[in-house]
């Protein structure tokens, strides 16, 4: 069976080439769908496509842009559903986990504890949201950022003013949201797939700063997550419409959890290589799973 991977990157991007690894050993095949080459067609009503010399017709589809996918991505996405194919991670969720806002709006309205946040869409509107906030320091985020790029810490209007010169549109909106000390609190990142958690670490900033992320040269450590953590990962996943998910948590000095955000596309190296756990093969066992059920009479 033919599996599309919905990717701007080549099979040297390490989660492409891993899913290349982890399909082959399942006798399946890794196909490469870079959106920016893609034609898509209506043609006597019917939908096509065509990707620059691409011969095969994927079976079923894993989007892996990530936030920046534009809306001409979920035009294709709804390309590929008219014409059939199957998602893990479909179009709802995919549209849900590419803002930040909508995720958090998602998890609050199915009572998962997210950070005290507000959502501007003018410069005029900072002030009032930090003191409904609580006042400073507040955490600024741009609604598609991704590894922690696009979040600073504001302590004073001063230093927020050129962040929001350059970055906040009133097309997109940003995120002003309540600061959490990074005394005491541990950053989690859970990822499930299929309704399980297959893999957790404890990530640790990087000196001077407060963003655990990799990306931004946090460490990481394995661990083994509470019943509490597992049930709250599971419960944003579904609250997202996602089936893999990577789900980042904050859990306060206090103990209390709270998700701060959810992937549609989460990278895996640093879980691989903190947990020694084949994550990619337990996604590629995830979708020939889906595959499967999909070819029983009657299943879906």
């Amino acid at each position: 069976m033919n599996i599309g991977i919905l990717t701007i990157n080549d099979f040297g991007f390490h989660p492409n080439q891993r899913f290349a690894q982890a399909a082959k050993k399942l006798g399946h095949d890794i196909i490469l769908i870079n959106p920016y080459k893609m034609l898509s067609t209506l043609k006597n009503n019917e939908f096509g496509f065509s990707v620059n010399g691409m011969a095969k017709m994927p079976d079923i589809i894993l989007p892996r842009q990530g936030s920046p996918m534009g809306d001409y991505g979920l035009c294709l996405m709804r390309q590929f559903e008219q014409m059939g194919i199957p998602f893990v991670n479909g179009l709802e969720g995919v549209t849900i986990a590419r803002n930040q806002y909508i995720t958090l709006q998602a998890l609050a309205a199915s009572r998962i504890p997210v950070p005290s946040s507000c959502f501007i869409t003018e410069k005029i509107n900072f002030s009032e949201a930090v003191d409904l906030l609580g006042g400073y320091p507040v955490v600024v985020k741009q609604v598609d950022g991704m590894g922690g790029d696009g979040v600073i810490k504001v302590d004073r209007l001063e230093q927020a003013i050129p962040f929001l010169d350059r970055h906040l549109s009133q097309k997109k909106g940003m995120i002003v949201q309540a600061f959490i000390q990074p005394e005491g609190r541990m950053d989690i990142r859970l990822l499930v797939v299929g309704k399980k958690v297959v893999g957790a670490m404890k990530l640790e900033p990087g000196q001077q700063d407060f963003r655990a992320n990799i990306h931004q040269k946090g460490q990481a450590k394995a661990i083994e997550p509470s019943p509490l953590w597992i049930d709250l990962a599971v419960a944003a996943a579904t609250a997202c419409c996602l089936e893999i998910a990577g789900v980042d948590m904050i859990v306060e000095k206090k103990g209390n959890p709270k998700i701060i955000e959810v992937n549609y596309s989460p990278g895996f190296k640093g879980l691989e290589a903190a947990t020694g756990f084949d994550i990619a093969g337990k996604i590629m066992e995830y979708v020939d799973f889906k595959l499967n059920k999909r070819k029983q009479p009657g299943k879906e």
